[in-house]
């Protein structure tokens, strides 16, 4: 009897994928969920903006400042942080200083049967939007002293941009300008570490005086202290670039999206740039300060409009992130070091 020996076929288990359409759904859901966060990362600061401790100053004789802080917490109850000055030279340093972003002068009048005169002081260059909300608040005082109201703008911004619509509009290319060139040379050269840090650098510095000649003389934003404006923003595009060339180049494409997430969903909604920092929802406003884009709008404001004036912590959060960044660079450059021989 013989017994045919049947071959015997061993087919491997092959792991199944989804149907295609089944992915097809997953994708859209990541895409909707992707566009949500987005739409909320942009949308909310602006859509929650309101003064909080705003700082503004007063100037006058004691009871009647007193009056005028008890009007402003009443009306907008937390919405500013009232400092009283001794007289209008003080509340015009501070101003200078930007300690404060504007304040009120109550003058006594004259004739003592006149009622005393309100002078509004501003600085539209420290952000439009608080310049608007106290010319709004300086007509109400003056409403109801029942004398006319004098308006001063310590520093106004320039007639080819009375809004201030350039410096705005700046916020997404200075996040780019520090995000482009760290992406392009990790993707390009993922092994070339000094190679993207050099032209991380080059391209920083090329980007700040595009920027800076764009915004002098296409909007018409800027008039003076164009060299000043060109370094802070160079310090800015750093910041952003070389940390975020630094994880790139120590975690690849994770690394590159972790920092691109952050400065574009956090950075770049919470600068501030807008408005004002403390426009922002509380603790928002403080993160977004902490982060390069913040830092980088306060110190453009301050390079552009008061020489410079106020920016003393922008400079040393911008010079942490660019150290931070120098160090993972070093740490990749060490690591590809120490793997050539092998």
């Amino acid at each position: 009897m013989t017994t045919d020996a049947l071959p015997h076929t061993h087919h491997a288990q092959v792991g199944h994928e989804p149907p295609a359409v089944i992915r097809a759904v997953g994708v859209i859901v990541a895409m909707t969920l992707g566009l949500a966060v987005l739409f909320v990362a942009f949308g909310l600061p602006a859509a929650r903006s309101a003064p909080r401790d705003l700082p503004i100053g007063v100037a006058g004789p004691p009871a009647v400042a007193s009056v005028i802080y008890g009007e402003i917490e009443q009306k907008a109850p937390g919405g500013f942080a009232v400092t009283t000055y001794r007289d209008e030279a003080a509340l015009r340093a501070a101003i200078g200083d930007r300690e404060v972003y504007g304040g009120v002068v109550i003058n006594p009048p004259a004739d003592r049967g006149r009622p005393p005169e309100p002078t509004l002081l501003l600085a539209s260059g420290g952000s439009p939007m608080v310049a608007q909300m106290l010319t709004q608040m300086g007509n109400g005082i003056a409403m109801q002293t029942g004398a006319p109201l004098h308006t001063i703008d310590l520093a106004p911004l320039p007639p080819d941009d009375p809004r201030g619509t350039g410096l705005a509009a700046s916020a997404l290319p200075l996040t780019l300008a520090g995000l482009l060139p760290a992406i392009v040379f990790v993707l390009l050269f993922p092994q070339r570490v000094w190679l993207g840090f050099t032209a991380t650098v080059v391209f920083a510095g090329a980007a700040a005086l595009t920027i800076a000649a764009v915004l002098r003389y296409v909007f018409g934003s800027i008039e003076t202290n164009f060299w000043e404006v060109t370094a802070g923003l160079t310090l800015g595009a750093l910041a952003t670039g070389l940390v975020v060339l630094g994880l790139g180049s120590l975690f690849g494409k994770t690394g590159l999206g972790i920092g691109a997430a952050v400065a574009m969903l956090l950075g770049n909604p919470l600068s501030g740039l807008a408005s004002a920092p403390e426009m922002l929802p509380r603790g928002w406003s403080i993160l977004g300060q902490l982060l390069p884009q913040g830092a980088n709008g306060t110190l453009l404001r301050s390079t552009a409009y008061f020489s410079g004036a106020g920016a003393t912590t922008a400079i040393v959060v911008l010079t942490c992130w660019a150290l931070a960044g120098l160090v993972l660079i070093f740490v990749a450059g060490f690591r590809r070091g120490s793997r050539a021989p092998a």
